[in-house]
């Protein structure tokens, strides 16, 4: 990613001391930002490369003068930290273009609508990144779509569309629909047919209040009435298709589903989200489910 100095003008002393600012300002931010932030100056990495170049210089000429002095392993020290910097940056950077590449990507309609991406998806300014970046964010796009190609992604999602009838000689047990039909038939008398015999009334025994009264006193703790039935079963939601989720970061613009609407959705917010987009935002770790 870092070039070798030849693409950014020589810079001076002050300008360098400029760009070791920025580059610990630009990874602070990059820590707690889950896609790229944009690079400060153009040609940023050529820039970091100057920097370097010219500590190393710096350092080699003050052991050649002095010595391994306490000034030389300040400045050494000064360049050990820059580095660990630029690795740490480094991995920062790649980890929010790969989460930015993979997540647009599976936000991308079938048919590849890249309109729809763009609507619902923050969008980069490639004129605020290095080459090599964007070169890269392509890259993993192909490799996503390759996966996708290789495990037929959207028929997974969507199905293929074509539903295999079921004929009445591959067997199998009717509807359930018929059964009903069936048992209401039997139900129904038939002619000639003999009659159930009548069902047989209860009759309650005689029992007297003052009996009634002395078993309240003797078992207070016992009712003497008919069991309180339980209550109904609540019935089941129905399957709506949507999962609610927890969503973890802000996302600048709305997500656009399948039926047009638009999911603005902002970090600490519970929304209830088709089950596609949520599995999408669970697994690029801006969203976790949130399960009645």
């Amino acid at each position: 990613m870092m070039n070798d100095g030849g693409d950014a003008p020589r810079l001076n002393k002050h300008q360098l001391l400029t760009i070791e600012k920025s580059l610990f300002e630009l990874a602070r931010k990059q820590k707690s930002q889950a896609i790229p932030v944009d690079l400060p100056v153009p040609a940023f990495w050529s820039s970091v490369g100057q920097l370097l170049q010219h500590l190393e210089a710096d350092l080699a000429e003050t052991i050649r003068d002095r010595g391994m002095t306490a000034e030389a392993q300040l400045k050494s020290r000064r360049l050990g930290t820059i580095r660990t910097c630029v690795s740490d940056l480094t991995r920062l950077r790649l980890n929010a273009f790969t989460e930015h590449a993979v997540l647009s990507n599976l936000l991308r309609s079938p048919q590849g609508d890249a309109v729809s991406v763009s609507a619902s998806f923050q969008s980069l300014d490639w004129e605020r990144h290095d080459p090599s970046e964007r070169a890269y964010h392509t890259g993993i796009g192909h490799l996503v779509e390759k996966y996708k190609h290789e495990v037929s992604w959207n028929a997974l999602l969507r199905g293929s569309g074509n539903e295999i009838p079921r004929s009445p000689e591959a067997g199998g047990h009717e509807p359930l629909t018929e059964f009903v039909e069936q048992d209401e038939a039997v139900s129904q008398p038939t002619p000639n047919a003999p009659s159930a015999p009548p069902r047989s009334t209860w009759d309650d025994p005689e029992f007297d209040e003052e009996d009634r009264i002395r078993q309240i006193d003797a078992f207070p703790d016992r009712a003497t009435g008919a069991a309180t039935p339980a209550p109904p079963p609540e019935p089941a939601p129905e399957d709506s298709g949507l999962r609610r989720i927890l969503v973890l970061q802000d996302l600048e613009d709305p997500i656009i589903t399948e039926d047009g609407s638009e999911i603005t959705l902002t970090a600490g917010d519970v929304e209830s989200c088709p089950a596609a987009i949520a599995d999408n935002l669970i697994a690029a770790g801006l969203a976790e489910p949130a399960p009645l």
